[in-house]
């Protein structure tokens, strides 16, 4: 496979300006650091960058870079980047040296193939818990994935990272108990409750309401007793 070489120039001006200057001619700021030496700012083709970032390897991809006017080549990987969260543009990137013969620790994702059993067969849900895992290895013997088959799983089955065959190109760093997928049982429907059937009813009086007339009903009944009091009254002899 051809190396891919990326070519980058020397950056003296720094600052916030320099850098938005750059992006405004279609280039970005980078710094190339690692391997015992100085850090370099340089200035690269961000459409170069991207390729890298978006090819099956992604930012584990080994290249180099080519400084302008010499012929000083470095292979670096892609240690980090910054995109505009706004117009998603690459804004910054720094690239680590490597040294081809030096063992280096790297991030590799976990790709599944195959279809469960208990996904196929008994409806069950494959959860993807742990989707990449750590190794340690040479730079030329990174692997682009680790794969795994989960088509014997059976519902309440799951894989370990001890359950990754082993491959002497590269060793694994994190805990071997760790999971990687599990097949879960299908998810329950809810049985919605029976609606009970309406029953027909007058509906109640609010309570303020019930209050008011009963206030109302106390005093009509008292104004008929009065009444009822006045006529039982009888006037005093002798006057008028």
């Amino acid at each position: 496979m051809k190396e891919l070489v990326v070519e980058v120039k020397a950056r003296e001006a720094l600052g916030k300006n320099h850098s938005r200057r750059l992006r405004r001619e279609g280039m970005i700021p980078a710094i190339v650091y690692g391997a015992k030496r100085d850090p370099v700012s340089v200035t690269l083709d961000p459409r170069r960058l991207l390729e890298i970032i978006h090819s099956e390897s992604g930012v584990n991809t080994i290249f180099q870079v080519n400084l302008e006017g010499t012929e000083r080549r470095r292979h670096v990987m892609i240690k980090e980047y910054q995109v505009d969260p706004v117009k998603g543009r690459l804004m910054h990137a720094d690239l680590v040296r490597i040294q081809m013969d030096e063992v280096i620790e790297v991030e590799v994702p976990v790709q599944v193939t195959g279809e469960a059993a208990g996904v196929k067969l008994d409806g069950g849900i494959l959860e993807h818990v742990t989707r990449t895992v750590r190794v340690s290895c040479l730079p030329g013997n990174i692997p682009e994935h680790i794969t795994i088959d989960v088509s014997p799983l059976k519902i309440g089955d799951h894989l370990r990272i001890s359950d990754i065959p082993s491959d002497e190109r590269y060793k694994m760093l994190d805990d071997a108990d760790q999971i990687l997928v599990v097949i879960s049982p299908p998810a329950k429907e809810e049985v919605a409750a029976p609606v009970a059937e309406a029953v027909a009813a007058a509906p109640a009086e609010p309570e303020v309401i019930k209050k008011g007339k009963a206030a109302a009903e106390g005093a009509e009944a008292a104004g008929e007793e009065g009444e009822e009091k006045k006529k039982d009254v009888k006037k005093p002899e002798g006057k008028k």
